[in-house]
């Protein structure tokens, strides 16, 4: 009877265990096809991109230039393309902000100690009136070649921004800010230097980058002065056509206009004061000679 009641015993236990296991078995495997489901594609992809770096450095060729550059201009979308252009547009940017600053240092300088300087060699007016001639010229040559340096500089930064196709960076707020400040910088540096209708381009696309920008005096009365100075030339050689001088003078009128609206609006005594003068202008503009 013993006998009999441990092999009932260990009977019974034996089909507990068997009904558990049975009972766990359908569960544990969908997760394990779900689990194998997921991490075999990132396997695949990594041993993929493996096999396609190896084969890369086996076709390395020092030497290679594309015929058709189609397939390496992909590159120019990647993120670290991106980020590497906008760290070097920044870096040309930074330099010739530092050219400038340095250069308006150095005249500053020059200026005090010319200023303190007690000249006893000095005896005529004329000859005080030659030194501070021959100051002030050093000074504008000093002021050209670092404004020419610094507008290389910002012409550089510009192509590097602009070489950027990735539209996450190119919407970015970092590149937006570095692409006004290098208009406004290159634009700055380029009037200064006398090279007003190369600054035109430029200033319309900094308008257009923002309407905040639209509603900025300066950029107004720059355009302004800059298609005055197309309109100025054309009249003064007598070169271009007619159309191209009415239409240099309605757009120097329009932002002339624009930037007096913008500071003193539009019902106000300055406002009409220089409607009338562009309608003046104009009629002048389209009368018969």
């Amino acid at each position: 009877m013993k006998i009999k009641r441990k092999q009932l015993f260990y009977f019974g236990a034996f089909l507990i265990a068997a009904t558990f296991l049975l009972a766990q078995a359908p569960q544990n495997k969908p997760a394990d096809t779900t689990t194998t489901k997921k991490t075999e594609p990132k396997k695949e992809s990594k041993k993929d991109e493996q096999v396609a770096d190896e084969s890369e450095k086996n076709w390395h060729n020092p030497d290679y230039r594309p015929y058709d550059k189609s397939f390496d201009a992909l590159n120019t979308l990647s993120d670290a393309y991106a980020q590497n252009k906008l760290r070097l547009s920044l870096s040309y940017y930074q330099a010739g902000r530092s050219v400038v600053q340095k250069m308006r240092d150095e005249v500053e300088r020059l200026r005090k100690e010319s200023a303190e300087k007690i000249r006893f060699d000095e005896k005529w007016y004329w000859q005080e009136m030659d030194r501070k001639r021959r100051e002030e010229q050093a000074i504008s040559l000093k002021k050209k070649e670092a404004k020419m340096e610094a507008v290389t500089s910002f012409t550089k930064a510009i192509n590097h921004l602009d070489s950027i196709q990735n539209v996450r960076v190119r919407e970015s707020a970092e590149y937006k800010e570095l692409q006004a400040s290098l208009y406004r910088d290159w634009v700055l540096q380029q009037y200064d230097l006398g090279n007003l209708p190369q600054c035109i381009p430029l200033l319309e696309r900094y308008i257009d980058l923002d309407p905040k920008y639209e509603e900025e005096i300066s950029p107004h009365k720059y355009l302004s002065s800059c298609y005055a100075f197309k309109e100025r030339v054309l009249e003064k050689y007598s070169t271009g056509s007619e159309q191209e001088r009415v239409f240099y003078k309605k757009k120097k009128n329009e932002h002339l206009l624009r930037s007096t609206e913008i500071k003193y609006g539009k019902n106000t005594p300055e406002y009409e004061y220089m409607l009338d003068l562009v309608n003046r202008d104009e009629v002048m503009a389209i009368s018969p000679p």
